[in-house]
């Protein structure tokens, strides 16, 4: 049962309550006593109600797109770049941080077959050479990229119009995750992202 069903449940049972009770009253009125009032129903809800983590989101996403308009508009493009790219450079250290060293991969080869031993991970990751091509296929909460959602968690549902300049983020976190497996600076081109009005999140790595 719905919540219209419900509600709409609810009144036929008050409506016959209220039946049973002026049929049970007694014919004198003088002697007899109004029934209270029933209280005003409740309004209905659109929808669920929505939580302070929902709204913070939604506030992050709607800032980040004020941002980078701005940002886009006051900073010229090489800059822009190179800003982004430090801050991707950042978050994959601060991954590390987190995480046991041991736990990672030690080199693009193992990083290579760490992925191809998933499901589908032959599409994720291939080398050629010097050459490695990797896409993102889901964000850190599982969203598939294909779907349509962003592998960052802070704009993984919007905003839409978001600029590209955005995903130079991620171009200095693949820099940085595949110069620490590879142990010397490597190159990178962003093939293919969500935000730029692509079908996925495809990087070209070049280990030489």
């Amino acid at each position: 049962m719905n919540r219209k069903e419900f509600l709409l449940a609810g009144g036929c049972c008050a409506a016959v309550a209220l039946l049973r009770r002026a049929s049970a009253a007694p014919t004198d009125a003088a002697s007899a006593t109004p029934a209270p009032a029933a209280p005003a129903p409740a309004p209905a809800q659109a929808g669920p109600p929505v939580t302070s983590a929902e709204k913070r989101v939604a506030f992050g996403e709607r800032w980040a797109k004020l941002f980078f308009d701005a940002f886009d508009a006051n900073v010229d493009a090489p800059t822009r770049e190179k800003v982004m790219r430090a801050n991707g450079r950042a978050c994959h250290e601060l991954a590390i941080k987190n995480r046991a060293f041991h736990e990672l991969p030690h080199s693009v080869d193992e990083f290579v077959a760490y992925i191809h031993a998933f499901p589908g991970g032959r599409d994720v990751i291939r080398r050629e050479g010097n050459t490695v091509w990797f896409s993102y296929v889901q964000n850190p909460s599982g969203l598939k990229v294909a779907d349509g959602y962003c592998l960052c968690p802070l704009v993984e549902t919007g905003p839409a119009g978001l600029s590209g300049t955005y995903c130079f983020c991620s171009v200095g976190y693949v820099q940085h995750m595949f110069e620490t497996m590879a142990g010397h600076p490597v190159r990178v081109e962003l093939l293919e992202s969500l935000k730029r009005g692509g079908k996925g999140c495809r990087f070209r790595i070049d280990l030489a």
